[in-house]
Parts: structure tokens; C-alpha cells; sequence
């Protein structure tokens, strides 16, 4: 499966960070920029995402100017120029908890659970035949399901969401679409020949947002799809109706 030809302009839920652990890649020697702005050295844990979102800086922005190949894999160390910044700020890790800091004579309110996989949650989002699960594939990891259909098959929303990206994904992705749900969740849809619906625009369960394509890396017109608990990839057939 897998990523683009050209890294994009785009945001952030999520996500381009978001995540995309099935491509592996590395950064380029470079030159920090010069101007306004401070210098972050990726700690143990702590995402793409995490940094923009702390920040406050567009994910694709981050990636551009840092000119990192795999948003993915970004190595302990390295160095990033974050512009416009004044001064270094703490970025929490995904693998540790963070610390709540409770003011005095505040109630502490417990946080919303995240939702638990249910099925028929989501609609299934193209008609067509699943050729590959999710899970360990030849020796790496496959972060979603590939269901294979002919170009131009429509493409459906898996549920009521708002689009964070729209564009060229991550290297091997191709054009593909990013949709943020309730609960936490995000659905990811990949190879498109062409996107229907742009950035922030919100969509209904079930509305045509791509056509089936083979864009990125890819042998063949398919859709690759992807739920995310925040960043975590999870198994979409158990979000997924039994039947087609």
C-alpha cells in the first residue's frame, strides 16, 4: 500500500501524523531556517502531530519546512524548526499518560471514555471485494483494509464527519481523504483517482467524497481503508456491518 508523490499543504487532526506507521522512511540532512521562530528536539513518544497541535502551527506546514519525507517516522533527536515560535514549549508524549494538574477547590471532572469498537458503526464505504485485512502483511503492518474495485467506483463516507485533508497524502497514500467522526474516531480513504470533497467540509454518512483510483503505491485500482481512535489504527471490520 501506500504514499505520495508530493507532500501537501494541510492540517492536522489528526492526523497526517496521524500516524502513517506502514511506510517507512527517513529525514534528509537539512538546514534549520532562519527568522522568528525555535528549535524542538523530538522526544521518546511525541508525534508530528502532537508538536504542530502544541504549537499551533498547520501539520503540512511543519512538514514543508522541516522538508521531512516520512511524517510517520520522525527519529528521537531530530531537530525541528518550528516558525513563528518564541520559545520552546512542553509536547506530551503518546506513550505516557499526562499529569492532571487540579487547581484548589476544584471539582475534578472525569474524562468522556473513548468509544469502544461497535459494529455497524460505520457504513462500509465503497462496494466492492476485500482482498487484504488488517494486521501483520507480508512481515510489516497494514493499518486498515483494502477492498478492490474498478476506477472510478464512488466512494462513500463511513459515517457524519468533517474533512480534515484532502490532497496528496503521505508517500505511498496517493490522493486520499482524512474524515474526523465522533468519539474520537477518523476514517482514512487512500489510492483515490479523485477526491468530490475538499478540506472542512462536512459530509453525511454515506455521501460520495472519491472515486476509486490507484494513486501512490499501489498494483492495482482499490480503496484502502483506515479507522483511527485518535492515532491508533484500529481493525475497521469491527466497526464495519458483516455484510456489504
Amino acid at each position: 500500500m501506500i504514499f505520495p508523490k508530493r507532500i501537501v499543504k494541510s492540517t492536522g487532526l489528526l492526523l497526517l501524523t496521524f500516524f502513517f506507521t506502514s511506510c517507512q522512511g527517513s529525514l534528509a540532512p537539512y538546514q534549520l531556517p532562519q527568522g522568528v521562530g525555535v528549535t524542538h528536539v523530538v522526544l521518546s513518544g511525541q508525534t508530528l502531530y502532537r508538536i504542530a497541535q502544541t504549537y499551533r502551527i498547520d501539520v503540512q506546514k511543519l512538514i514543508r519546512v522541516n522538508k521531512i519525507r516520512d511524517a510517520a517516522k520522525v527519529p528521537v533527536g531530530t531537530r525541528l524548526w518550528i516558525p513563528g515560535a518564541y520559545r520552546v514549549l512542553y509536547v506530551s508524549s503518546t506513550d505516557r499518560p499526562q499529569r492532571t494538574v487540579h487547581k484548589k477547590k476544584s471539582v475534578h471532572k472525569p474524562q468522556m471514555k473513548k468509544r469502544a469498537p461497535v459494529k455497524n458503526y460505520l457504513k462500509w464505504p465503497v462496494k466492492g471485494t476485500l482482498t487484504s485485512t488488517f494486521g501483520r502483511r507480508g512481515g510489516r503492518k497494514h493499518d486498515g483494509i483494502d477492498i478492490g474495485a474498478s476506477r472510478g467506483t464512488p466512494i462513500y463516507a463511513a459515517a457524519d464527519g468533517q474533512v480534515v485533508f484532502s490532497d496528496w497524502g503521505p508517500t505511498g497514500y496517493g490522493l486520499m481523504i482524512i474524515i474526523k467522526h465522533e468519539h474520537h474516531l477518523t476514517t482514512v480513504y487512500a489510492h483515490n483517482s479523485k477526491n468530490w470533497v475538499r478540506k472542512n467540509a462536512w459530509v453525511k454518512r454515506g455521501q460520495k467524497v472519491a472515486s476509486v483510483g490507484s494513486t501512490g503505491r499501489s498494483t492495482g485500482p482499490h480503496l484502502h481503508f483506515e479507522v483511527r481512535n485518535d492515532t491508533h489504527p484500529r481493525n475497521p471490520l469491527k466497526y464495519l456491518p458483516s455484510k456489504r
